[in-house]
């Protein structure tokens, strides 16, 4: 019996190729073939029979887009066809895939599937107009804070413009979406009154060295869960920061993906030599961080915060902590204590606090203590307490200029 394709006419530059119908046709002095990815049937080999006579109609008066009709060969050029949303964020996020590290990827891609539910995953590209994303925006701040839905337009944007870079949109409509006013920094730190009560009803050691180390250093959550005994430098006071930790696990550069060295308080430097005695003598292991770029170093590690130090977690698979155990652990002390719950990142805003309202900080020495490239997310965040701070400064002023009188 003779095979099934044998019994099927073919017309002129229509042919089966691999199993899939393929079409060849010349343009511009070169003949190429692109496949259809159907199977021969007859009504396939017509349909494929009617779109070459399309591409040499449309190459005979000058309009044919290579990319139009076949967006994924290796000859496409031109303005592609368009595509739905869910399929062209499917391909953004491929072409940033290996630019940004996995957190970033993370986020990309959840905040594209909400913006792709909301606006409509089948919709066309070619429906992407300020009005239809002002009507987006519109939905898109309901039951949101100003915050979340600013983080999700700076990525929307990204979306957006590269649309009109791969020439999927005429206009770059990046400038439509503006970000919408946010409310003041919610900072609530602590009182130091608060801070003791805590620290009181603190039974666990390493919990009590934790949450010190915190309020009296400044440094990020991630921060203190990725530091390691050997980022410790007794001699001088100090702790190298150099990676830090997602909210659940692995290892990453910093946030803003510089290191530097913070001074310790005396409280942080108790907490640190009360410490060394649950763990300094673990075993170091070697761990993986990321790198902006999606490359890795290898470490090898001795975490100062062990789970497996605590004797409810010493069947731990981990040795480090994750930044959501940091918040399990401070909601159980703010019950305990009977204080007011804010979340542990509030201990960072009480050491910013204290160093200005209290200590009267050099603002640029703090910036760097907390890790911020200069001082202007100091002065936006803790504007008030500068404000404050900056009258009782004025007085002393004074006070050291009517001695020199």
């Amino acid at each position: 019996m003779a095979p099934r394709a044998a019994l099927l006419t073919f017309p002129t530059g229509v042919e089966e190729h691999g199993g899939s119908l393929r079409i060849a046709f010349a343009y511009k002095g070169k003949r190429h073939r692109e496949s259809l990815g159907l199977s021969a049937t007859k009504q396939n080999i017509n349909f494929a029979k009617m779109k070459r006579e399309t591409i040499l109609y449309e190459i005979k008066i000058g309009t044919f887009s290579y990319a139009a009709h076949f967006p994924n060969s290796k000859h496409a050029s031109g303005k592609p066809r368009a595509l739905d949303i869910e399929h062209l964020s499917a391909l953004f996020l491929a072409s940033k895939e290996h630019d940004i590290r996995q957190s970033t990827y993370n986020r990309y891609k959840w905040v594209l599937k909400d913006f792709a539910e909301t606006y409509g995953t089948n919709r066309s590209c070619d429906t992407l107009s300020p009005r239809s994303l002002t009507l987006f925006k519109q939905e898109l701040v309901k039951g949101r804070s100003s915050k979340t839905v600013n983080n999700n337009l700076v990525t929307i944007n990204a979306f957006l413009s590269w649309l009109h870079k791969m020439e999927y949109l005429d206009k770059d409509l990046s400038n439509v979406l503006t970000r919408v006013k946010e409310s003041e920094s919610d900072i609530q730190p602590f009182s130091m009154n608060e801070i003791s009560k805590a620290l009181s009803v603190c039974h666990q050691l390493q919990h009590r060295n934790m949450v010190t180390l915190l309020v009296y250093s400044g440094i990020r959550s991630g921060e203190l869960c990725a530091l390691a005994w050997e980022d410790v430098d007794f001699e001088n006071n100090t702790i190298h920061i150099r990676r830090s930790t997602y909210d659940h696990r692995g290892l990453k550069t910093t946030k803003t993906d510089k290191e530097r060295f913070v001074d310790l308080l005396p409280p942080a430097v108790e907490a640190l030599k009360s410490q060394r005695h649950l763990t300094y003598l673990y075993p170091a292991n070697e761990h993986d961080v990321e790198l902006p770029g999606k490359s890795f170093r290898r470490e090898k590690l001795r975490f100062v915060f062990n789970p497996k130090a605590v004797r409810e977690q010493k069947g731990s698979d981990y040795d480090y902590y994750g930044k959501r155990a940091l918040g399990r652990i401070w909601a159980t002390l703010c019950e305990k204590a009977g204080i007011p719950h804010r979340n542990q990142y509030q201990l960072r805003h009480t050491y910013a606090s204290w160093m200005i309202t209290h200590a009267n900080v050099n603002v640029s020495y703090l910036a760097q203590q907390m890790g911020h490239a200069d001082i202007t997310m100091v002065a936006k965040v803790y504007g008030k307490w500068l404000t404050d701070s900056n009258k009782k400064e004025s007085d002393r002023v004074w006070k050291e200029l009517q001695k020199v009188r």
